[in-house]
């Protein structure tokens, strides 16, 4: 089942670059394999009434790479919009956490955005290092939406960059 969306949905079947922490003693490779292409949450998959939207079906969506760069009418993610609200990408806007492994990759249109979101995650340890990727998005929601956070299908594995712990703190 596909998320409900309010706003524009993001153009599937168009390839662009993405950004994602990767492990150091993983192969990226791995990313390009289909039966890899899943995301759920960090720890543990709770299911039940939904933290994200208190029980409203809404939540505040804050682009991190919108805001880190500034608006762009082109951001996958919140085409310019940087602060809106929308349906809870979490409980699809039913109040109901049922649904937390989707199809795809969690990924940000921009490195800055992924290090904004990992600086304000309170358990985020730093990344080993940053993959940047090339992939199609998917048609349904990252379950951090609301921060920018994208599902594609990767294509390509494009580069591996170190990380800038200046940057993570």
């Amino acid at each position: 089942m596909a998320a409900r969306r309010d706003g524009p949905a993001p153009p599937t079947g168009v390839t662009q670059r993405y950004f994602r922490q990767w492990p150091a003693d993983e192969d990226p490779a791995q990313l390009l394999d289909p039966q890899n292409q899943w995301s759920t949450p960090w720890g543990e998959s709770d299911h039940g009434p939904c933290d994200k939207c208190g029980g409203d079906g809404t939540a505040r969506y804050r682009c991190c790479s919108c805001l880190e760069r500034g608006p762009e009418p082109n951001c996958p993610a919140c085409h310019g919009r940087v602060e809106f609200t929308d349906t809870c990408p979490t409980c699809d806007g039913d109040a109901t956490i049922n649904r937390t492994r989707r199809p795809g990759v969690s990924v940000f249109p921009s490195i800055e955005g992924l290090y904004r979101y990992l600086a304000e995650q309170a358990d985020a340890e730093p990344p080993d290092r940053i993959l940047e990727l090339e992939g199609e998005l998917t048609d349904d929601r990252d379950l951090d939406a609301d921060t920018g956070a994208l599902l594609v299908r990767p294509t390509r594995i494009v580069a591996t960059h170190p990380v800038d712990h200046a940057r993570f703190a």
